[in-house]
């Protein structure tokens, strides 16, 4: 069988001297969110690819920054038709990435990812495409009709050569004189002001913004009105596909209060309230994700043994260097401080483990994970963080786009 890529391929993430800060949690609390975001981006093939050749452009063109070369790799990609994150991508501008750990940049390094971090630019919502989602086409006759006069005839490539890109085919249709349907990727896990903004940078597009110059002054209607919401098949939980009729003669103003007043409905409300949980977490959930993610590197690199990973964390343990550390990581049990300097650290999130068969183990003695199993379950909960952050990578296509996959598939051995 062919041996699945993972990150481990390209690196050994057991071997940096920062890998147990991951596994006991020691992470800043105002770094932990771009810290887990930054580590899990490292395990994305893409963005690994975008890396190699930033290095290689940068090798081969002198006295040029890595910003610059970055920006024109995705750039390219993006006329390609290939779809990068919407942020993670800045993580390339940074040299030492994917190859070093979070904790192992230099405090310059992550006061600049920081800066980018904090001044990412609001994705516009997302419209998908209607050649490779067969969801939009089933909604809408129109979008049917656009897919098929859009849908570009098979090539013949001669061996070695690549196919020239397909176009997307964005699901937005002419309705009538102003009056466009748009289909949107809504995602509830995001907020009232972070959706009403992804709508707002949709409207300043260089496209829309033509369009809507096209149309001013053509007539006041309703700018902006849900026509129905229909829960996607192929996504996950938390996107809906939101088709709209938007009228582009309107103002923008009006067509940004009419979306303001869509998102309070009680149907939406609803979405916000169970989502938004689901997704916004606090600084434990990062550190958690921290762990699992580490947990899952150490697994893998060990032959997914148990015993190997288990044995491993144990002879690294950190132990607590002074009272102050014991003050600052753990907790009073009974009014005491349940460690002292020079004893060994527990794991983030380890509890004392009980049991009838087994003399008490206290938490910073137990083990990391207690059976393969359990490593298995950390695994699962990175993988599904891994979807939700890069889910064109990581999460598996629908029935009906895999059956489009495996046709496609025929078709190029046909072809080739």
């Amino acid at each position: 069988m062919r041996k699945v890529w993972t990150a481990s391929s390209e690196t050994t993430f057991h071997d940096s001297k920062t890998f147990m800060d991951y596994l006991h949690g020691d992470v800043k609390k105002d770094e932990s969110g771009l810290a887990c975001a930054y580590e899990y981006a490292r395990e994305s093939r893409g963005l690994w690819k975008a890396a190699k050749e930033r290095d290689r452009l940068l090798r081969k063109i002198l006295n040029v920054s890595c910003e610059k070369v970055v920006r024109w790799v995705v750039g390219r990609d993006a006329r390609r038709g290939r779809p990068h994150p919407p942020w993670e991508w800045r993580f390339l501008m940074c040299r030492s990435f994917p190859m070093k750990d979070w904790k192992a940049l230099s405090n310059e390094e992550r006061r600049r990812i920081s800066k980018r971090y904090d001044t990412r630019p609001v994705p516009p919502l997302y419209m998908p495409d209607l050649l490779w989602t067969p969801q939009a086409v089933a909604m809408l006759s129109k979008f049917k009709e656009l897919a098929d006069a859009s849908t570009p005839p098979i090539p013949e490539v001669q061996p070695g050569q690549k196919p020239p890109p397909m176009r997307p085919v964005p699901a937005m249709a002419l309705k009538g004189g102003s009056v466009y349907w748009c289909l949107f990727e809504v995602s509830f896990s995001d907020s009232q002001d972070r959706l009403k903004d992804r709508f707002l940078a949709w409207l300043k597009q260089p496209a829309i913004e033509r369009l809507w110059r096209k149309h001013k002054g053509q007539g006041r209607g309703k700018a902006s009105a849900p026509v129905r919401v229909v829960k996607s098949r192929h996504h996950w939980d938390d996107v809906y596909h939101c088709l709209f009729e938007v009228n582009l003669s309107a103002r923008k103003g009006d067509l940004r209060q009419q979306f303001r007043k869509w998102l309070p409905t009680p149907e939406n409300r609803k979405r916000l309230k169970r989502y938004g949980k689901q997704k916004r977490g606090t600084t434990g959930d990062s550190l958690d994700r921290l762990r699992d993610l580490a947990a899952w590197r150490l697994y893998r690199e060990m032959g997914n043994d148990c015993e190997k990973a288990n044995r491993f964390a144990d002879e690294n343990r950190r132990t607590f260097k002074s009272w102050a550390e014991v003050y600052t990581t753990s907790k009073k049990v009974n009014g005491r401080w349940p460690y002292s300097p020079g004893e060994p650290r527990p794991f983030h999130g380890a509890k004392p483990v009980k049991s009838k068969d087994a003399p008490f183990t206290p938490a910073n003695e137990a083990d990391l994970y207690s059976c393969d199993e359990d490593y298995r379950h950390a695994k699962q909960r990175a993988m599904q963080h891994l979807s939700d952050s890069f889910p064109r990578e990581f999460r598996k296509p629908g029935s009906a786009m895999a059956r489009m996959f495996t046709a496609l598939r025929k078709i190029a051995k046909m072809t080739s």
